[in-house]
């Protein structure tokens, strides 16, 4: 019972006093808690792009009425951007992690009952709190795989968001397999949501090693998030740092939310191969990520970026204007590598400084994401028209990722792009991937062995 309730404490945000820095199996078992958390998130979110065609069924809905209603799940996200910084650094990500779960939970039941309803406001709704609690794990997640990268003395950034594409290729492969036995979506995301709830609580302690407030990073006064937020964006680099993952969180949200809807609705396939279309682009993802480290190491930041633009609009040209049916697992796999690297190296970047790391993580508009991927996608709005001489339906027109992996592209290419450290003009070092900086947690004043 004294167990019990010093870490519901923990989880509250009551925590004892830090230690001077962690050890190394602590930081082993941190990054194990963190591979499995943003497995767990991956997971979630592929739970319900694995139903889109029939979400879209049950609601009676067009694929445009779709994007709009999804829209919500956009403005939750924006809503979110300009405070999650501040309130990771007012309560500490242990907090945050901890009571963003039940709202997550209630927000995706909310969406499971809309869906079981027919009820277009209750879904627009819950995709609203969805989004608006994803933001808030997601820069709290983050955070703590920054800390972990940091004291790991590796380019390890891509490994904790190959989890998480793990996990979204083993929710396509559980939803597909519900699909196939006719279980309904609603009923679907209610377990999934209750059981994947349960485990993010036990795993949160050990994800978490310090998880303390940080008064420093929290502006006070009224309007306090938001001008922590406006303080950030005022630097020049993490505006572009912002756009890079912007334009990289689009490519692999525009695949995520329409791909296999796109697949159905253009080769009259059933869900289940629109699920394993995306599982592809997801096992192709997963695939970049794993070896991200070793990648990062050899080729830098900035190279690895441009190869990445040139993958993607490669693939994403041939999904929108192939007429055939097997080229599409083609221009996945060339969508997936090169959609893998964006997100990671965003992260890492906006991270370079320790001491301001969550509220830079927060900076960055992942979320806005969203926004442009259900814009870029909004011409499936118009009946199925097609492209002249390939004949493609619009759904697969994918202008939106070509227009973003154009402009990753643009931002990297510059004579000091901004995804290199500060202070790094392209040298070995950069080539190394080896950023030599003191551990993340303020209170860590002494050295931490390096993992391998």
């Amino acid at each position: 019972m004294v167990s019990f309730v010093r870490a519901m404490r923990q989880n509250m945000g009551v925590t004892a006093h830090a230690p001077a820095s962690p050890d190394v199996a602590r930081i082993r078992r941190a990054r194990l808690g963190v591979l499995a958390l943003f497995w767990l998130m991956g997971v979630l979110l592929a739970t319900y792009v694995s139903r889109v065609p029939s979400v879209a069924t049950l609601l009676d809905v067009t694929t445009g009425r779709l994007a709009l209603l999804m829209l919500a799940g956009a403005l939750g996200a924006l809503a979110a951007l300009t405070v999650t910084g501040w309130v990771v650094a007012r309560f500490g990500t242990r907090a945050v992690l901890f009571w963003t779960s039940f709202v997550y939970l209630a927000a995706f039941l909310t969406v499971a009952w809309s869906i079981h309803l027919g009820s277009q406001t209750w879904f627009a709704a819950g995709q609203f709190f969805v989004s608006f609690a994803f933001a808030f794990t997601n820069v709290a997640m983050n955070a703590e795989a920054a800390n972990v990268e940091h004291w790991m003395r590796r380019a390890v950034m891509p490994h904790f968001h190959a989890s998480f594409s793990v996990g979204m290729a083993t929710g396509l492969a559980f939803g597909a397999l519900v699909s196939h036995l006719g279980v309904s979506p609603a009923v679907h995301f209610a377990v999934v949501g209750v059981i994947l709830t349960a485990v993010r609580l036990v795993i949160i302690p050990s994800a978490v090693v310090f998880g303390a407030r940080n008064p420093d990073g929290a502006a006070g006064g009224f309007g306090g998030p938001f001008k922590t937020a406006r303080d950030e964006y005022r630097e020049r680099r993490i505006v572009l740092i912002g756009v890079i993952v912007f334009a990289a969180s689009t490519i692999e949200g525009a695949a995520a939310q329409w791909s296999a809807l796109a697949v159905v609705q253009a080769f009259g396939t059933t869900e289940a191969v629109g699920d394993i279309a995306y599982w592809v682009f997801v096992v192709a993802m997963v695939t970049t990520r794993g070896f991200g480290a070793h990648i990062i190491g050899r080729a830098g930041r900035v190279v690895s970026l441009r190869a990445s633009a040139v993958f993607v609009f490669v693939g994403v040209l041939i999904f929108a204007f192939t007429p055939t049916f097997w080229a599409i697992p083609v221009a996945m796999i060339l969508w997936g590598l090169g959609a893998g690297l964006g997100v990671p190296i965003g992260f890492s970047a906006a991270s370079d400084d320790p001491r301001k790391a969550a509220a830079r993580v927060a900076a960055v508009p992942r979320p806005f994401s969203r926004i442009a991927s259900d814009i870029s996608f909004s011409s499936s709005a118009r009946p199925a028209v097609s492209i002249a001489v390939s004949k493609v339906p619009s759904e697969r027109c994918g202008g939106g990722s070509v227009f973003f992996g154009i402009t990753l592209a643009a931002v990297t290419v510059r004579k000091r792009p901004a995804a290199r450290p500060p202070g790094n003009t392209g040298t070995s070092s950069e080539r190394r991937g080896a950023r030599r900086s003191t551990p993340f947690h303020p209170t860590c004043s002494t050295e931490v062995p390096e993992l391998r």
